[in-house]
């Protein structure tokens, strides 16, 4: 067992994740629905520090029970570590799970529903890449995201524009709105218009105001 767990490329692996945040995820793309890189969030993040890379294995058989472990670890450690970066909105936690094989990628789209209310509840967002994922665009649900070379699984802080990911469930808005629901009532904010009418129609459904 112990061979098979360390036949993995770590350093192939990781090659691959860079190349995926530099030639992808820091790069506009024809497909994605709006101007500007794939998350435009990396580029400031890798600049001040504050995108952190770990690396988990699983072994040959795991299970979701194991992946969900992993994840829910991953929620404590992001707010244990020692950020470099004093921004806690440019802070991400990036899993590597190189031998998770294609056949077992099915793991992390259901420990990812699995987990999701938990992470929303700790002001936390999490999401799945890989080969397989059929994870949308916020604003091209004809695209397909998520989509990476390796297995990962990304940790951050929630974020104004996640109004666009929790809207469809009233415990999820709430937990938005109860963070962010102020620079929607206020004025001089600059809250984008797309992000306003989600969150007021939102509000409207579920009667939230949020508080401060």
């Amino acid at each position: 067992m112990l061979t098979d767990v360390f036949s993995v490329d770590l350093a192939k692996s990781l090659q691959a994740v860079d190349g995926w945040l530099s030639d992808y995820i820091r790069r506009p793309h024809p497909d994605l629905g709006r101007s500007g890189p794939v998350c435009p969030f990396v580029a400031p993040a890798q600049k001040a520090g504050a995108l952190e890379i770990r690396v988990r294995l699983v072994g040959p058989t795991p299970s979701l029970t194991l992946v969900e472990e992993i994840i829910r670890c991953a929620l404590d450690e992001f707010g244990e570590l020692d950020w470099k970066s004093g921004n806690p909105h440019l802070r991400s936690l990036l899993l590597v799970l190189p031998d998770l094989s294609y056949a077992q990628l099915g793991l992390l789209d259901a420990a990812h529903t699995a987990l999701k209310p938990e992470s929303v509840r700790r002001g936390l967002m999490i999401g799945q890449f890989h080969e397989r994922c059929t994870e949308r665009g916020a604003h091209n649900p004809e695209f397909e995201v998520s989509w990476a070379p390796v297995p990962m699984v990304a940790v951050r802080s929630m974020a104004i524009h996640d109004v666009l990911f929790l809207a469809d469930r009233r415990e999820w808005f709430e937990e938005y709105a109860s963070r962010f629901g102020v620079r929607y009532r206020e004025s001089g904010h600059g809250v984008d218009p797309v992000l306003t009418r989600v969150y007021e129609r939102a509000r409207a459904a579920y009667g939230t105001e949020g508080t401060p």
